[in-house]
């Protein structure tokens, strides 16, 4: 039986990582991976500009002034934010009345609010001496030029976003996404809307690990199931693994008398990566390499499955796509309650909150998945560990 963090490795060292580049909209680009490293091609912001609204004025004229002895200036015009940028104007005994934003001409060299004035209109009194700089946004104070904004493999975000913008940017290039396809065997499943008979469920594993995949960036090129035949499992493989980046199958993966993945594995000769894994739920889980792509075989249990994918998937999708941000969140917190030792390294639903850890439920089968909607994270219980209140552990977050 080996271990989580063997497996991983095992996964990684036959794993491609992605090459494939596309170019999408910066209203597209959220959530997916840069695959360049992006430089300013021009200043933010470009032209002096005023940091609030008020009054631009040579700061050294301002010396001295207080509420009893106020310091007068002639105003001469007004900027607003979005006019062009004024040519120099003879500045001395002069100041300009303007607004947030708006483009500061030379020489002035400082903004004092208009709250420290009696807001002239055509002279105007300042109540305070302020220093050179003060509310005087510099050419390149949020961004100067060539500077790098972006690098290659970061997760875009809102705010990446927005940096692009901000350079004019309406489109970027990104890595591709993973390629998944899913496939849930067992005579037992039937698709929904079929009607519920005795004996038959429904695939929620396909739908839950789907949707996961889907809300992390991942591109679903395929969903099916099929019965417990070695036939049928081995066509769909066959048919499809050279679509995808990584086939997830789900059930089947055991010692029972029809989980048939392993045999299905051997009787394709791919090559076996592991078989039984030091965890709990999820015991079971199974990798190989079949035509250059790794194949994932998860439990069938709704929990187990979902474990498994937590604990396996989100590394495979960092690795390949060469970005760590895509790995799960992980934190150190105190537990609330005591936990009983378990033969094997254990992940158990739970409810993190303010850096305290505490079960949520006192069921924790791994075929029962509906009570997983009060937790938000997994804790990581070391095998054979007794864990006491307040103990530090291991939590891993929920994905979506």
């Amino acid at each position: 039986m080996i271990e989580v963090e063997k497996a991983r490795e095992k996964i990684q060292h036959v794993l491609a990582q992605q090459k494939e580049v596309e170019t999408v909209s910066i209203l597209e680009a959220a959530g997916r991976v840069c695959a360049e490293d992006i430089y300013a091609k021009v200043a933010v912001p470009h032209f002096p500009r005023a940091g609030m609204d008020g009054y631009a004025i040579v700061a050294k004229e301002s010396q001295g002034a207080n509420p009893q002895e106020p310091i007068c200036l002639k105003v001469t015009k007004t900027i607003f934010a979005g006019d062009a940028e004024q040519a120099f104007i003879k500045a001395h005994g002069t100041a300009v009345r303007i607004m947030t934003g708006a483009p500061i001409p030379k020489p002035y060299d400082a903004v004092i609010k208009q709250e420290w004035t009696d807001y002239g209109e055509t002279q105007v009194n300042i109540y305070r001496e302020i220093t050179s700089g003060r509310n005087y946004g510099e050419v390149g104070e949020d961004v100067y030029l060539n500077q790098k904004i972006i690098s290659k493999y970061q997760l875009l975000n809102s705010r990446t976003v927005g940096i692009l913008a901000a350079q004019g940017i309406t489109e970027i290039k990104v890595l591709a996404p993973i390629k998944v396809g899913i496939l849930a065997t067992g005579s037992e499943l039937i698709s929904l809307g079929s009607p519920l008979v005795s004996g038959k469920i429904y695939d929620s594993n396909l739908y839950t690990l789907a949707s996961l995949i889907q809300t992390s960036g991942g591109k679903i090129v395929f969903t099916e199931y099929c019965s417990d035949d070695i036939g049928e499992i081995s066509r769909i493989i066959q048919e499809k693994v050279n679509e995808v980046d990584l086939l997830i199958t789900t059930g089947g993966v055991s010692v029972g008398e029809k989980d048939y993945i392993p045999h299905v594995i051997q009787q394709l000769e791919g090559e076996l990566l592991f078989h039984f894994v030091n965890m709990k739920p999820g015991t079971p889980v199974m990798a190989s390499l079949y035509q250059n792509k790794v194949l994932l075989n998860l439990s069938g249990n709704p929990f187990a499955a979902v474990v498994n994918l937590h604990v396996f998937y989100w590394s495979i999708l960092a690795y390949f796509m060469n970005c760590p941000e895509l790995n799960l969140e992980k934190r150190m917190v105190q537990l609330t309650e005591d936990l009983k030792p378990s033969t094997l390294r254990r992940f158990i639903r739970a409810y993190e909150e303010n850096g305290f850890v505490s079960l949520k439920s006192i069921v924790h089968y791994s075929s029962v998945f509906h009570n997983t909607l009060e937790t938000n994270c997994l804790i990581d219980q070391p095998a054979k560990k007794q864990l006491s209140k307040g103990d530090y552990v291991t939590v891993y977050y929920w994905k979506f």
